[in-house]
């Protein structure tokens, strides 16, 4: 059953879901669209004043104009493209990729591959979600190499689905946006629930039971995607599978060449780096936040990678992979100034505090952010906006607020199921579009809108 509805959400996602930059365009339309039209209903701005001059078309574009280009929500790019490039860094080091060749030959079946790749992406993106979204894609590249002489016949496509399961998970990971920044000192809901630390979160018992829960039942449903007819199989072009390119970076002007391409420099560069990061945490004088993950994770990938000129060539191949996401995030960030100017993002989380109880408020902000996530695929950017409406109105009906932030998180990774935005460096990676994929996913997506709200309701 579990296989038929994979083909046949795959065949619906093949006609209707766009490329990617295409689907932000449209979004930004609609989404300007409806935030006009909810001004001139409401005739008021968001906190109650009068549109200002221009009316509230000039009020939404205004809004949009803002946040396009807003500084602090573009410093929040770059820490998100830098996930993004240190994991693909770790994810190409000599260490890791050998690690890849050798479990990529482990699968005996296709039903196995599948899994195999779904339960790697889903724990490397626990641990960080960069390390998650590429890993996974090279795995499932280095399976579709390997299949021919094993016998295997792939479903190539729904490889791809599973090596993006990965980002269903992340937000409950140790690099979770809405964690991490609920830890720092100053955050902007301090306010209200003061500073709420990782084992609260990340390490409570109900994380660890839902993303454990997680972590199982992702893999097994795609065994069980796996077509058992023959002629459902979809292998990979050959041209797909060709061995990765040499990179090519330029050596430093003015830097001895020993210094680049001695491992024994950048090894020892990488732990130095990666020995300070685990002492100031240890001492308490950083905390755990997404700038010391960031900081981690660039010099365990510069300790992998050896020399300073290979990390450099990783970082690179990384960064043309994060191409289509950078020039796509100010277009969100755009979205979600109108959603803010609009009161749009109040109305949505507050429609859902209006219906819940202390019981249901979980499973409402889980909702909520899924539903907001669709609109703006930045769960930083996104707890920015939502969160701390979200934590005001748990605190007055009495809700955990580490309860409020991690169902946020489950729910704004869940519907990145549906929404390909974080998929860019994997398609390019495996050669395959978004709508090859996202049919797949969509069947993670109707796991997650069952298991998830019935593990809140019965451990929130």
């Amino acid at each position: 059953m579990i296989a038929r509805l994979g083909k046949a959400l795959s065949r619906i996602s093949s006609r209707v879901v766009p490329d990617p930059f295409v689907l932000a365009l449209g979004l930004t339309v609609v989404v300007l669209a409806a935030g006009m039209i909810k001004l001139w209903v409401a005739g008021t701005a968001p906190d109650g004043g009068t549109a200002p001059d221009g009316g509230a078309g000039w009020a939404v574009l205004r809004g949009w104009a803002g946040t396009f280009s807003s500084t602090g929500l573009l410093a929040f790019a770059l820490q998100m493209c830098l996930v993004l490039v240190t994991g693909h860094a770790l994810a190409l080091s000599p260490p890791v990729q050998r690690l890849v060749e050798s479990v990529a030959r482990k699968p005996q079946s296709s039903a196995a591959a599948a899994a195999l790749v779904a339960a790697v992406a889903c724990a490397a993106a626990v641990v960080h979600w960069g390390l998650g979204a590429i890993v996974g894609a090279f795995l499932a590249r280095e399976i579709g190499r390997h299949a021919p002489a094993r016998g295997l016949k792939l479903h190539y496509p729904l490889l791809g689905a599973a090596a993006y399961a990965g980002l269903a998970v992340w937000h409950g990971g140790l690099s979770g946006s809405a964690p991490l920044k609920v830890a720092e000192e100053g955050h902007f809901a301090a306010g209200v629930i003061g500073v709420l630390p990782m084992s609260e979160t990340v390490f409570s018992p109900l994380n660890l039971v839902i993303t454990g829960s997680l972590l199982v039942l992702i893999p097994l449903a795609f065994f069980l995607m796996m077509p058992r007819d023959e002629t459902d199989y979809v292998p990979p072009d050959p041209s797909q599978l060709a061995p990765l390119p040499p990179r090519d970076v330029q050596p430093i002007d003015g830097v001895p060449a020993f210094l680049q391409e001695s491992r024994a420099v950048g090894g020892v560069l990488g732990a130095a780096g990666v020995a300070y990061v685990a002492v100031a945490l240890y001492r308490k004088e950083t905390a755990l936040d997404i700038n010391s993950v960031n900081m981690l994770f660039l010099f365990l990938g510069l300790a992998c990678q050896g020399s300073v000129r290979h990390y450099m060539e990783a970082v690179t191949d990384g960064a043309r992979g994060a191409g289509a996401i950078i020039v796509q995030f100010p277009f969100y960030f755009g979205i979600l100034g109108v959603m803010k100017a609009s009161g749009m993002i109040e109305w949505i989380s507050q429609w859902f505090v209006d219906i819940a109880s202390d019981t249901t408020f979980p499973v409402f902000s889980y909702l909520s952010a899924g539903a907001v996530n669709l609109l703006v695929p930045s769960g930083g950017g996104q707890w920015a906006v939502q969160g701390e409406i979200l934590l005001r109105a748990g605190a007055s009906l009495g809700v955990d607020p580490a309860t409020t932030v991690l169902a946020f998180s489950y729910g704004d990774a869940w519907t990145n199921m549906l929404q390909p935005f974080w998929a860019l460096p994997l398609l390019g990676i495996m050669g395959l579009k978004a709508k090859d994929i996202i049919g797949y996913t969509a069947v993670v997506f109707l796991l997650m809108a069952v298991v998830v709200p019935a593990l809140l309701l019965a451990l929130g």
